[in-house]
Formats: structure tokens, sequence, C-alpha cells
């Protein structure tokens, strides 16, 4: 007894056939001949040796080359993948289609291979398992069952030998000292599974009742997802049955994600590995800063309001020099273990020394030191040594005193 997907296969390609050849009949002899005609072609008896035959004509796949262009003809090619919880989105870590490629006219046997039989599985893995069940289903009067099934089989065969087009893109992939030649392939599962998720995504029932909701101000806990900037893509144009089964099925588009290059910010936080002021610090961010101190050393008088003005932009440039400082404390602990930084550096600017930063004071002196020394030869790039004014010990110890009072501050 057949199964009743197979009867009731059969039976819907009994009516379509009818249908179409009955439109043609004008006598009641001419009728019931070609309903005679029907009931044999039909019949498992002589469908399914035709069906073998043809199942050739077919090749089940996982990545088509016609998507790249129509007249490339390739290797089958099947990816078997495992599934590795790896992060990526890749053959074998998404539960996709197989596709098929091949003559439009052998469509129906895919479509009977994918037959689920009462017991859930498909006449295809019946028939690669060689199950009893199946040689029940096919045992035949006119065809032997392993002639059957190796035709049958022929859709899934895999190519004896790799096969590539000049019609499909190429690129060289380096490999040790040498290049492979790599043919890129559209993975139409994939693609066509992204495709199902942006549309279960948009127009689902729920999203569709959520965005409903949304206009009439009524609260939905579900809400919904919106997509932006989505572009189709088609592939066949009028026939998109000549690219691929799945295609056909997808109306012959599919979705193109949104996939600008990055925004990459310019990095102003260098990590140093000796010196935070020779490594880290750039002259010109510094620069007008300097330039205004330099106005005023270099007037011929002196009074309160020059000597604050001196000491504000002081400030200011040691205050710019400490928010750098606060970022390299943002970093994650021990960043300064791997570097050659003085251990008075480390203590300053890496957050694993927090506690020893705030209960001890030896190292201070050591950082505003070298503070004082960048400080001055900063000063002397951004001016001009021929033009900046000499600042002895007296001037330097000044300095000195007030980075050193701003400092404590911000430990």
């Amino acid at each position: 007894m057949l199964d009743p997907s197979i009867e009731s296969f059969l039976a819907e390609r009994k009516a379509g056939w009818l249908k179409e050849k009955l439109k043609t009949c004008k006598t009641e002899q001419e009728t019931l001949d070609v309903e005679t005609k029907a009931s044999e072609k039909f019949c498992l008896d002589n469908w399914l040796p035709d069906a073998a035959k043809r199942s050739g004509w077919l090749s089940i796949i996982t990545h088509p080359s016609k998507f790249s262009h129509p007249s490339a003809k390739t290797s089958a090619v099947i990816a078997q993948a495992e599934s590795k919880a790896d992060g990526f989105l890749r053959s074998g870590n998404v539960a996709a289609e197989f596709d098929v490629l091949g003559n439009a006219a052998a469509l129906d046997v895919y479509k009977f291979l994918s037959l689920q039989l009462s017991d859930g599985q498909t006449v295809l893995t019946h028939l690669e398992k060689n199950s009893d069940t199946i040689q029940q289903q096919f045992t035949l009067s006119t065809v032997p069952f392993s002639e059957i099934k190796q035709g049958l089989l022929t859709i899934k065969q895999a190519s004896e030998t790799a096969k590539t087009s000049e019609k499909i893109k190429q690129v060289y992939f380096p490999v040790d000292d040498d290049y492979h030649l790599l043919s890129i392939l559209t993975p139409s599962g994939l693609m066509f599974k992204l495709k199902e998720k942006v549309n279960q995504l948009r127009f689902s029932d729920e999203a569709k009742q959520a965005r409903e909701d949304r206009r009439a101000e009524k609260h939905n806990e579900q809400g919904f997802d919106e997509l932006y900037n989505l572009a189709v893509i088609g592939f066949g144009g009028t026939k998109p049955q000549n690219i691929s089964v799945l295609n056909s099925q997808n109306g012959g588009t599919a979705y193109l994600l949104p996939s600008p290059p990055p925004q990459l910010e310019i990095r102003t936080l260098r990590r140093p590995h000796k010196s935070f002021f020779e490594e880290s610090l750039y002259f010109k961010d510094y620069q007008e800063s300097f330039e205004n101190l330099h106005e005023l050393l270099a007037v011929n008088y002196n009074n309160i309001n020059i000597r604050d003005g001196r000491d504000d932009i002081i400030v200011f440039i040691a205050k710019q020099v400490m928010e750098k400082v606060k970022r390299f404390r943002e970093l994650e602990a021990d960043w300064s273990e791997k570097t050659s930084l003085p251990q008075a550096q480390k203590i300053w600017l890496d957050a694993a020394f927090t506690e020893q930063r705030e209960n001890e004071s030896e190292w201070l002196d050591d950082v505003m030191s070298s503070f004082v020394r960048w400080f001055r030869i900063a000063y002397e790039k951004s001016v001009g040594k021929d033009k900046a004014i000499f600042m002895g010990d007296v001037e330097l110890a000044h300095i000195k005193a007030l980075i050193t009072d701003m400092a404590e501050d911000l430990r």
C-alpha cells in the first residue's frame, strides 16, 4: 500500500496534467483516451522509472554558481560543515535548506524526493538509508528497486573532479609561501534563511499588531524591531527558476544588509613603553598654550596680573596632561606590567596602583621632576629654541610647585 503522501503527490500531478490536456479535447473519445493515458503515465510503475532517469538532470547543492553568472557551470558542491559555537554565521551553524540546480522539467522529481512519509522522514532520507519502508514502497513490476534507487540518488551525487568556471569570481588566497585560487560561490540556503528571518521580523502577525498598537498609542509588551537601509537584489530576471529552486521559491529576490566600512576614530591615547612624557604627549596639542605663555614671559615688565596669567597657563597645561592621565587610569588594571615604564610612572598611570598612589608620596616627586623637564622641552619646541626664554632653577622650581599642587588634588 502506497504511503498517503506519495498517493497525493501522484494524484496532484495527474490532475494538473489532465487539466492542460483536456482543454484541447473535442470529442468524448479524445477525452477518454487522455484520461487513460494519464492513468498510465502517473501510475507508480511507470512514473517512478521515468523520474529515476530524469533525476540526473538535477543536482542538490548548497552553493550554486548561477547566482554569480547564469551561464556558469561548476561542480555540484554540498558543504557539510560541523556545527560549532564559534559565533560565525556560516555553513553548518544554520539549519538551511539544500538548493537544487538543473533542468526545470525535472523539478517534480526533487519535490517527490522531498515528500515526508508517514514516519516524518523524506523519500530521499529513506533512499539514502536503504530502509525497508522505501523498498516496500518502490517494489515495482517493471524495474528493480536497485535501479530506481541508483537513478534517484544521482540528484545528490558529488562530482568526481572539482570544476570551476571563468564566469564566477575568483580570488587568490595566501597559503604559506604560495596561493590558492578560490572560486567564490553563493550559500543560497543561508541567503534565503536570512530573507525568511527578515520577513518574519518585519511582516509577522505579531510585528504588524505591535505597529498598529504604536500608531494607536497602545502598550505592546512584545514591541517590534526595524531594519533600516535594506537593499533587495534580484537573480534570474523573469525566469528565477533558471538560477535555482530556492531562488524560484523566493521570487528571485534576496536581501542585502547594510555593510558600510566602520567609522574609525583617530587614536589619541598611545600607551607608553618607556616614558609617558616622551611617547604619549604630543607637543602640537599644547603649542597654542605654550605660545601664549611665551608672550607673557617675553614682556619687559612684571606685575601681579602678569604673574597670575603665567601661572594660569601653566596650570591649564598641567590639567590637560592630567586629563590624559585619567584616561590611562580607566584602562584595564596592570596594563603597564608589560612595559618598561619607571615604577613611579606606573603608580601614577595604572589603576592597579590606586591604593599605593593614594597612600604613598615618594613616587610623586620623581614624576613631577619628569613633568617639569617635559614642560621645558615642550615650551622650547613650541616657540623655537632660539626664541624661548631661558628658564633657570628658580623658574623651574616655581613651575614644579604649581604642577605638584595641582597633581596632589588629582591623585
